[in-house]
């Protein structure tokens, strides 16, 4: 095969494969990674209640399962290494009351344990001091009953069964005791998984051995980096293997992947144009966080993927569907959100970083604009919600496409805009390689220090705005260009939901005429804000955020004619249902009357204002007004301005 390269704004990426092979066309990501990750998650959160096991520090875990794809049924034996945090006499594991726990045992002996409520209560047979090392081991069997739609299954595929897990965001003790939480990742894991010797079985990490004992065989793979509980799973099938070793920086990453037998031959091409994007990230991001290990896939049962740490569960080989679960070895896996407030942090970034694919490649179809276009129309569908989950008992807010995923990738974009293309990802990077955070858990603030040191600004009130805040604003432009050619521009905005009162943003407008184009910056920072350009040509029209940085909707863009001694106005929003703004451009100084009429021709408003010479701005409370159509006069000594407007 011929080896193709192309180059991105971050240097060369090396792209196997045929020198023909392009992108594959964009899926529904809606339905095939988010639908899947918020049904994966399950109803069970809204009534999960974890064990009181923050009183040990886990160290290293041994997993010993056996599992046939032909059944329903798991056994097998945990053992877990611990530091003790605080004196105790008293262990906890997280366990369902599905699972048969047969013994517990602690140096040789069998040791006095209740499980009941969903967790295992462990009475030692000593108070284990501050700092004491030490481990237990759970013997257990049992038909894991699933929360929801993953957990622990059994699917049918055209030539065999799967079983397969997917834990989060808490379904890991569905299918073995353990520690659920995202307060301690544990520093390294072996797995060891029995199986008929018909059947292969995936895991993270690297496989050390497979032991070949009679017609069994026993799968061990073995992680040294530290690994949140939910994000280790297995699965079992009649799997076929395809490995190869992909370029990274000056090295190279075994890719390992389980595939079904039939659909193989469409799985290799699907993978093989995934590698770009492999070191893309490797480059703008840092080396993939697992060199010395893996990265894969192993095919599984439910319709959309998890980002099983080294070796994502997927259900398919379509490029987005792959490029998001490969993103979140950094974002999700490497560092992962500290809190479920936080999974921005894990989905926002993989989904972001999946228009970044096609944003540094050479796509002749422009998805990257797409993805842009359709994903703020779908974020902007709606008036509020944060990307800050303000509930976390269920999961389709946790996993909410339009704020988790959507605005969550949008946070990212617009910062790449307001702190600029290099200082945004040296961010990123320092964000992603910093030692307090590795392997280890973050919330909000610890990425918003980064991009506070990088770009040497301060940006609270971006994120009470953006993340924290709801909505969105809408734009209202009116612009003038006199004799000498001097543009000025009146920027307003209004918002979409009353928890922001402003959104302070660089905005992007392109001016053009009949044969010139000139794009400026106007940085927005008050209601009301006038700006005043020389524009060597006579501006005809402008377009408003042409290169898509911004979320807004339903932008109004006016050219006020001004000859001397006349007053223009617009009005927004109309229909409008709480405030009315009434926005002014004149010549001259001068002083104006605003009166809005009821149908019945009563006056409900009137006020006298006084016009600087060049704009004004009013604001009328109109929330106690009964809806219908009103009509508003705006009147100077010269002009009588007549407008309809709605209240609803």
């Amino acid at each position: 095969m011929k080896m193709k390269y192309f180059f991105t704004k971050f240097g060369a990426i090396f792209l196997i494969g045929s020198a023909s092979a392009q992108m594959p066309p964009m899926i529904d990501f809606e339905r095939d990674v988010i639908k899947s990750e918020q049904n994966a998650a399950s109803a069970k959160l809204a009534v999960f209640n974890a064990a009181p096991t923050g009183n040990y520090d886990l160290k290293y875990v041994r997993c010993e399962w056996d599992i046939s794809p032909d059944t329903l049924f798991i056994s097998g034996a945990i053992t877990s290494y611990f530091t003790v945090l605080e004196n105790t006499e008293l262990i906890y594991f997280d366990a369902s009351d599905s699972l048969i726990i047969d013994s517990v045992i602690y140096h040789n002996s069998n040791l006095v344990f209740q499980h009941l409520n969903n967790e295992i209560e462990i009475e030692l047979p000593e108070i284990l001091n501050i700092g004491a090392f030490d481990s237990i081991c759970v013997y257990y069997h049992g038909t894991p009953v699933s929360s929801g739609f993953g957990s622990f299954e059994i699917t049918p595929h055209e030539t065999g069964n799967t079983i397969w897990t997917l834990s989060e965001p808490y379904g890991a003790s569905d299918w073995w005791p353990c520690k659920q939480t995202i307060t301690d990742k544990i520093d390294s894991v072996d797995i060891l998984v029995t199986t008929p010797s018909a059947y292969k079985s995936g895991g993270p990490g690297l496989l050390i051995n497979e032991i070949v004992d009679g017609d069994f065989t026993t799968y061990h793979w073995r992680t040294k980096y530290p690994i949140a509980t939910y994000l280790i799973g297995i699965a079992v099938s009649n799997y076929e293997v395809y490995s190869f070793y992909a370029p990274h920086l000056e090295d190279s990453v075994l890719f390992y992947n389980l595939i079904y037998p039939e659909t193989f031959e469409t799985a290799v091409p699907g993978i093989d144009v995934i590698v770009p994007s492999f070191e893309l990230f490797s480059d703008i991001y840092s080396d993939y966080p697992y060199p010395d290990e893996k990265y894969g896939h192993m095919q599984f049962g439910w319709g959309g993927g998890m980002e099983h740490q080294t070796m994502s569960s997927v259900s398919n080989f379509n490029y987005e569907l792959l490029v998001h679960e490969m993103a979140h070895q950094w974002f999700g896996d490497k560092i992962t959100c500290g809190t479920w407030r936080d999974i921005w942090l894990n989905e926002g970034f993989a989904t972001y970083s999946t228009w970044l694919s096609f944003d540094f490649s050479d796509d002749p179809n422009h998805y990257y604009e797409a993805w842009l276009s359709g994903t703020r129309n779908t974020i902007v569908s709606k008036p509020g919600g944060s990307v800050w989950v303000d509930d976390t008992t269920t999961t389709t807010r946790i996993f909410d496409g339009r704020l988790t995923y959507y605005k969550g990738a949008w946070i990212l974009h617009m910062l790449r805009w307001e702190l600029g293309e290099t200082i945004f990802f040296e961010a990123i990077k320092n964000y992603i390689t910093d030692p307090e955070l590795i392997y280890n858990f973050a919330v909000t603030n610890d990425l918003k220090k980064h991009l506070e040191t990088a770009g040497d600004t301060l940006l609270t009130e971006y994120f009470n705005d953006w993340f924290y805040g709801q909505g969105f604003p809408t734009y209202h432009l009116l612009w003038n260009q006199d004799e000498n050619d001097l543009l000025t521009i009146a920027l307003d905005q209004t918002t979409s939901d009353p928890s922001v009162d402003f959104f302070e943003m660089k905005v992007p407008v392109r001016l053009y005429g009949e044969n010139d184009s000139l794009d400026v910056v106007l940085k927005h920072e008050k209601i009301g804000q006038l700006f005043q350009i020389n524009v060597p040509f006579v501006v005809t029209g402008m377009i408003f955020d042409p290169e898509i940085k911004l979320l807004h909707a339903n932008d109004i863009i006016t050219h006020a004619e001004l000859p001397e001694g006349t007053l223009q106005l617009v009005t927004y929003p109309n229909p409008a249902d709480a405030e009315l703004n009434i926005q002014m451009f004149s010549t001259v100084l001068t002083e104006y009357t605003a009166t809005l009429y009821n149908n019945a021709s009563q006056i409900v408003y009137s006020d006298t204002y006084r016009l600087d010479g060049s704009r004004g701005l009013i604001k009328i409370d109109i929330s106690e007004f009964t809806p219908g159509p009103y009509i508003l006069s705006v009147r100077d000594d010269e002009n009588d301005i007549v407008q309809k407007i709605i209240i609803k």
